[in-house]
């Protein structure tokens, strides 16, 4: 029997967590109840035909599934065959591409029809996409009776268009199969290039991720087989010309020579592509460091700070990590090769005010590039700078909760993203690190829970999870962990428990009802907009937090700037969101610190530590009738002081007061202001 891909990751999501229900999985993959009847019937009928037990629903939305089917199809451990496997549109429109790029003899309309099981009809249509997706790189497909279908373009455009292929096709459930179909793809092969990039790693003690290591492993595999061809590189980009002059080159050139390539521009691409390509880790962290890379990384890491007033603890293992990540981003900038895995729509929709913020604070690097950071590089930066303020803001509670790993073979940065997912949904527990499969395998430290991507052998509670968990499923999934960890299911209320409890203090007059009404409350997504509404209100916006009492105008000429701070501070101390000793660390962190804390000429935000004596996050405005002198090296008139006891909560505030400084003039109109309310009706609208 032949199933596409719905079929495939409906199964793959079932046997991932036997306990999903139907209303999920109607969410997940946006299907009506009819069509996801539809889709269990066929998943029935493949794994009949493999002579497995169907999976049966129950009355209450629950699946039924036999373990001989989550032992055999979970985590793939059926593989799926090609001949039972349709396409979808997309998956065909790149397989045309890649056994045009990768073809060692004449293509016809009935070979590609053949091995996509379609008809001829379709294959003409799925070309025409083709052709849309290579005019993006220059090239286009011709078709002669001599030769077949090829496709005509430069071979360093083909190079590019080739890796993105590789990428893309590794996320087929049947990716495996089609490449060792390919006669240039042997084990041999494969071993051979996978023990040369082990020398690679050693030798500039870098570690490439899982993942990153498997494309560049049958990448190379593909460029042999081109470059036995006669298929070589006759230029090079004019960006490719520094790579040749780089350490890099001067160390990896041998190995790549063990490749079976003497060219001089081959071996300077397959550099170009190593210093492009992700890494995990650094083995030696003091191992030629690309000092004016790290600079530019210092500069961006302090300019977060000054934007999002947060002083991080750990700053140079910030950087380090930050530096890690940014190297190959860099060269993935200068030479133009894409990076695939994006997490950028999944970073905007959840931590939209931090990605502003890392966007402004970048700049230097945008700077160095001559040109806009792409947005799933940005996205990827974002997502390290979330994680370390969420690692920063948990510190004191590491002692009391059980200690969790998460395991991924994704890019590093997806993986970190996962890191920090995790860490919201889960507060009960503490998670000490992420890692590749790789290092998982060497890993000896102590831990209690693991969550991985892929299937591991350990002796700990696994769990496994998707990278891209949905908003929708993160709530059943915390669950089925609570319930795993204590052995009891929080979310599950027994009614006739309340009940029990309702009647020992009172007299129930409507007892059918008030069950009704109880079962309502606990569980019918009507209530659902309510728990948004309340978990919004978590994160305060502009306007929550300057209320009317916390903005104050002075008209005393010549105060001192400590005291200035201090007559700041004063409403957000009467009502103890702060403790006086804040206002002694700000003070302090100016003289010794001498932050640029000026978010626009006059204005300044003062701030201390999340640990500083901080009951709730607040702000405060405090407007002088001139500028004075901050400690010999700012002028302001315009004092706000911030401060917060979580390293998130402020930042949906904090980038609007930006918005209303930067593009509405804000420091004039509050100058120009005639009083308080006045001040405060221009924050209104920043809800």
């Amino acid at each position: 029997m032949i199933v596409d891909k719905r079929i495939h990751d409906v199964l793959d999501a079932i046997v991932s967590d036997p306990s999903i229900t139907g209303v999920e999985l109607e969410a997940q993959f946006k299907l009506t109840r009819k069509q996801l009847s539809y889709t269990i019937q066929k998943i029935n009928d493949y794994l009949q035909s493999n002579q497995f037990e169907p999976i049966t629903r129950l009355k209450t939305g629950k699946l039924c599934v036999p373990k001989p089917v989550i032992d055999n199809f979970r985590n793939q451990q059926e593989p799926m065959k090609i001949h039972r496997y349709l396409f979808s549109e997309d998956e065909r429109t790149h397989l045309i591409v890649f056994f045009l790029l990768t073809r060692s003899e004449k293509l016809s309309l009935i070979h590609l029809s053949s091995s996509l099981m379609v008809s001829q009809n379709t294959i003409i249509n799925d070309i025409k996409k083709v052709q849309s997706i290579l005019s993006q790189y220059h090239m286009q497909v011709n078709y002669d009776r001599e030769n077949g279908y090829r496709i005509a373009g430069t071979e360093i455009d083909k190079r590019h268009l080739l890796l993105k292929i590789v990428r893309k096709i590794l996320n087929m459930p049947v990716a495996q199969k089609i490449f060792l179909q390919h006669s240039s793809i042997t084990v041999g092969r494969l071993e051979h290039i996978g023990q040369v990039f082990s020398e690679i790693e050693k030798r500039l003690k870098i570690q490439f991720t899982d993942q990153q290591l498997q494309e560049l492993t049958y990448f190379i595999g593909f460029i042999l087989q081109r470059i036995e061809m006669g298929k070589t590189i006759k230029q090079l980009p004019d960006s490719y010309i520094e790579a040749e002059d780089s350490r890099d080159f001067a160390l990896v050139q041998k190995l790549i020579e063990k490749f079976g390539i003497t060219q001089r521009k081959e071996q300077i691409f397959l550099t170009v592509l190593v210093q492009s390509s992700n890494i995990q880790t650094v083995s030696d962290k003091d191992f030629h460091i690309d000092t004016v890379l790290l600079k530019s990384v210092i500069t961006v890491v302090d300019n977060f700070e000054q934007i999002s007033c947060i002083t991080f603890k750990d700053k140079g293992e910030l950087i380090e990590r930050i530096y890690q990540h940014w190297k190959p981003a860099y060269y993935r900038i200068r030479y133009h090769i894409s990076n695939v895995n994006s997490v950028y729509d999944i970073v905007l929709q959840e931590f939209g005010h931090l990605h502003e913020m890392v966007r402004r604070a970048i700049a230097p690097f945008e700077t160095m590039l001559h040109c806009e950071i792409p947005d799933e590089e940005a996205a990827f930066l974002t997502v390290l700078f979330g994680g370390w303020l969420t690692r920063e803001g948990m510190i004191n509670q590491i002692k009391t909760k059980k200690i969790a790993i998460v395991v991924c073979e994704n890019s590093a940065t997806v993986s970190t993203y996962l890191y920090l997912t995790l860490q919201v949904l889960l507060p009960e527990l503490h998670f000490a690190a992420a890692m590749s499969k790789r290092e998982f395998e060497k890993y000896n430290r102590y831990y209690d829970v693991v969550f991985s991507t892929t299937a591991l052998t350990t002796d700990k509670l696994l769990f496994t999870i998707n990278p891209s968990l949905t908003s929708f499923h993160k709530n059943a999934f915390r669950s089925q962990v609570i319930s795993a960890l204590q052995g009891v299911d929080p979310n599950i209320i027994q009614i006739e428990d309340l009940m029990f409890i309702i009647e020992k203090y009172g007299i129930i007059h409507d007892r059918k009802n008030l069950q009704k009404d109880l079962l309502n409350y606990l569980y019918q997504e009507e209530h659902q907009d309510l728990s948004n509404r309340l978990l919004r209100s978590e994160t305060p916006s502009l306007s929550d937090l300057l209320p009317l009492e916390n903005i104050h105008i002075t008209e005393q000429p010549d105060i001192h700037w400590e005291r200035a701070i201090a007559l700041a501070s004063e409403p957000v101390i009467a009502t103890e969101q702060i403790q006086e000793y804040y206002v002694e660390r700000m003070v302090n962190k100016i003289h010794l610190d001498h932050p640029y804390i000026m978010l626009v000429d006059g204005l300044i935000i003062a701030h201390a530590g999340i640990e500083d004596g901080v009951n709730q996050v607040c702000m405060s405005l405090l407007r002088l009738p001139e500028k004075i002198d901050i400690c010999g090296y700012m002028q302001a008139d315009l004092i706000i002081v911030l401060a917060t006891n979580n390293p998130q909560k402020h930042l949906k505030a904090l980038a609007q007061l930006n918005e209303f400084l930067e593009f509405h003039d804000g420091a004039t109109k509050i100058r120009q202001a005639k009083d308080r309310q006045d001040i405060r009706a221009l924050f209104n609208s920043y809800q």
